[in-house]
């Protein structure tokens, strides 16, 4: 994936870093989400890098194939994949 944001991938409870990623594709894809077991499901996700907006949120839902980051990004006219972010 070619992109300027990263984000890192942390457990809720312990605040641990788990794992890194570079975010969807241009399509809002990512192979990690194809299928269970999901990298995410679960995990507070924080932006880092300069692309990323410095967001965070955790990842409560996924639809397979579609990256939460994507889904977070797009105006929700029928968002399926449900995030939750700090102090909502």
């Amino acid at each position: 994936m070619d992109h300027d944001h990263t984000f890192v991938m942390l457990d809720p409870t312990t605040d641990q870093i788990l794992a890194e990623c570079d975010g969807p594709d241009a399509r809002g894809r990512c192979p990690m989400a194809d299928r269970p077991p999901y990298l995410c499901a679960g995990l507070h996700l924080i932006g880092t890098g300069d692309g990323s907006g410095h967001g965070e949120f955790t990842v409560t839902k996924m639809e397979p194939g579609r990256c939460p980051i994507a889904a977070v990004n797009q105006a929700p006219p029928r968002l399926q994949t449900e995030c939750l972010r700090p102090n909502q």
